[in-house]
């Protein structure tokens, strides 16, 4: 039953923009009054093939799942209480800004209890994460413009880099090729510090070639 209730209430917001989401495109963002986002200081653009784009580095920081779901009740009891929904298996304790863009693992201003239903919720999000991510480390963009991107609306940025072009019907198409060709940074070498090539472009720091591009289709190309 809760989870009806949570369905119907997504589904009012959507179609009344102004209410509790007036700030987003999709009724699936957190409150800026509360989730602004925050960043992790000790990354930056200077530092990310030693932080965000080193394999494994996010593990380094995430914070105990005792911490996460105890913020989560607490934020489903005031806060984010208009889901009407205590049942903190519906929700993710979302970064919005993710660890791997550079977010701060505990700042209540970058965690909020981000909805599984619908398909605009938080397995959605994980695919921009990634995108930015690759993005970022490939020396597309940088870390700055993504986590930007990220905080001021999720959905917007998963619409722009991951090819999704909104047709009439309101409906969503893919413009994006079915697997992204693999890229170097504009100068044509690799960045400083790099030791291997994944798949989809973009480059490791992993000083081992075990695990290294896990998350990024593999190893095309390790520097022994």
């Amino acid at each position: 039953m809760k989870r009806l209730v949570l369905v119907g209430i997504l589904a009012i917001c959507y179609l009344m923009p102004n209410t509790v989401f007036a700030n987003a495109i999709t009724p699936l963002m957190p409150i800026a009054k509360y989730t602004p986002g925050a960043i992790n200081p000790d990354v930056t653009q200077e530092n990310i093939g030693s932080t965000i784009c080193l394999s494994g580095y996010t593990k380094t920081i995430r914070p105990p799942s005792s911490y996460t779901t105890t913020l989560k009740i607490q934020q489903l009891a005031t806060t984010y209480s208009f889901y009407h929904d205590s049942l903190t298996g519906d929700f993710e304790e979302d970064h919005l800004i993710s660890l791997e863009l550079g977010g701060s693992p505990t700042s209540e201003k970058n965690l909020w209890p981000e909805p599984y239903v619908s398909t605009t919720g938080a397995r959605i999000k994980d695919k921009i994460e990634n995108k930015l991510h690759s993005l970022v480390c490939s020396h597309q963009i940088t870390l700055a413009a993504a986590q930007k991107a990220i905080a001021s609306n999720w959905y917007a940025a998963y619409l722009k880099y991951l090819g999704i072009a909104t047709v009439s019907s309101g409906a969503t198409k893919s413009t994006a090729s079915a697997k992204p060709k693999a890229t170097v940074n504009p100068s044509g070498s690799w960045p400083a510090g790099a030791t291997g090539k994944c798949v989809d472009g973009t480059f490791s720091y992993s000083a081992n070639h075990r695990g290294m591009c896990s998350r990024h289709g593999g190893v095309a190309v390790f520097k022994s």
